[in-house]
């Protein structure tokens, strides 16, 4: 048996819709000012390694922080389930802060190499995996359980905006003051989320919390967690693969793709840009319209995504065009129903530890599933490699919709 959000004690009155919560609605500008400083320095950092580092020690440095994240997340799964949400996150928001402005005294006082940006992304790693975690748990404290799925919407919205708009911003501002400039934007931005945790968000449901003594038995309570229910496994596993299938074939497909039919690069960041607004739209109609079944319909939604995933490998540019299309408002849509569901389907007690299950599977399943799409791609062709993807990816999402456990899922 499950522990529904709705059962959880109330601290206070009831929330109000989202649509006029203001704790809610400044939280979620304060999440969506500190996306905007990621995506500033994700570009600050890809720029400076490509340009003052060799292409190997720049890739190191690029993907290093995602190895104490893989390592740490489950301990973050237990940290979220034991202590305050919302004080983890401003721990974790005050931690980035402080190593990005010691990375950007560092750099401008002379130490402007990999040290200095490894430092920065390992320290990034171990923070994100102790605190990520914590994200869903603070969610399940601050709205009703029928506001879930419109929390993690607009949450996704406002990331691929803040994207949109972070992404060339980082690029002017390490062309205007170096990489010391960008760590220095991106400190401010996690202290402004920071203060709205600590001045505006107040829990309103009391969460659970777990109790053991050593964190390895809350470890191992979560995982007999996942074996005692199957909704939350199916869940996990569902949420997983929408990574698994969808990121290989948007990343390294389309770039075969375009590079194979010599239509010019540029190109890809018209079709990044297609997909980026196909998932805001999905993620805005999935916000207004909620089916009762959400869990069944997003996978169903996953199924039509397969075939967007297959006609990115097809060597005419309006079918991959619409092809991006399809798969940004599939997941767009899919991505907000079923986060929604999630958090309904998971005892309260268990959420951090689940969440960090989930996102342990896409940190060591993605890095697998891409090289295996650039492999099939080698042997066979672009085409054969998207379409294995993406008719892996409908069947799979088919099989998870008609489960029993999960057809009448709310």
């Amino acid at each position: 048996m499950t522990t529904a959000p709705a059962e959880l004690d109330l601290v206070g009155a009831v929330p109000p819709p989202v649509r006029r919560d203001r704790m809610v609605l400044t939280w979620l500008a304060g999440v969506a000012v500190s996306a905007f400083g990621d995506s500033v320095w994700v570009v600050a950092l890809a720029w400076t390694a490509a340009h003052a580092l060799s292409p190997a020690l720049a890739g190191a440095v690029i993907g290093i922080e995602l190895f104490p994240q893989a390592v740490l997340v489950l301990v973050g799964g237990v940290v979220a389930d034991r202590w305050d949400p919302r004080r983890v996150l401003i721990a974790g928001q005050l931690g980035r802060a402080a190593v990005l402005v010691l990375g950007a005294v560092a750099w401008s006082s002379g130490a402007d190499g990999a040290a200095t940006l490894c430092a920065v992304a390992l320290s990034f790693g171990v923070t994100a995996g102790l605190t990520t975690p914590s994200g869903p748990a603070l969610v399940r404290q601050l709205v009703r359980p029928a506001d879930f799925a419109t929390v993690a919407g607009w949450n996704q919205v406002t990331h691929r905006v803040m994207r949109l708009l972070g992404a060339p911003t980082g690029g002017l501002l390490v062309a205007w003051g170096g990489p010391a400039a960008a760590m220095t934007v991106d400190a401010a931005t996690f202290a402004v989320t920071a203060l709205v945790l600590r001045v505006v968000v107040r829990a309103r449901y009391r969460l659970p919390r777990a109790e053991h003594a050593r964190w390895w038995d809350s470890l191992a309570d979560g995982w007999g967690y996942l074996r005692r229910s199957p909704a939350a496994r199916v869940l996990v596993t569902g949420l997983t693969s929408l990574n698994v299938f969808v990121s290989p074939v948007v990343a390294l497909g389309l770039a075969l793709r375009v590079e194979g039919s010599a239509w010019g690069p540029h190109w890809l960041g018209i079709a990044d840009g297609v997909l980026a607004a196909g998932a805001i739209v999905g993620s805005l109609a999935a916000i207004r319209w909620q089916p009762t079944f959400a869990a069944r319909c997003g996978f169903g939604v996953l199924v039509v995504q397969g075939a967007g995933l297959a006609m990115v490998g097809v060597p005419s540019l309006p079918v991959v065009l619409a092809g991006m299309g399809v798969v940004g408002v599939t997941s767009g849509t899919a991505s907000v129903w079923l986060s929604g569901a999630f958090l309904k389907a998971v005892d309260a007690r268990y959420t951090g530890r689940v969440s960090s299950v989930s996102a342990l599977g896409d940190m060591t399943a993605l890095p697998l599933a891409m090289p295996l799409l650039g492999a099939l791609a080698g042997w066979t062709s672009v085409l054969t490699a998207t379409v294995v993807f993406g008719l892996s990816m409908s069947v799979l999402c088919l099989s998870f919709a008609t489960r029993r456990v999960i057809v009448r899922l709310a």
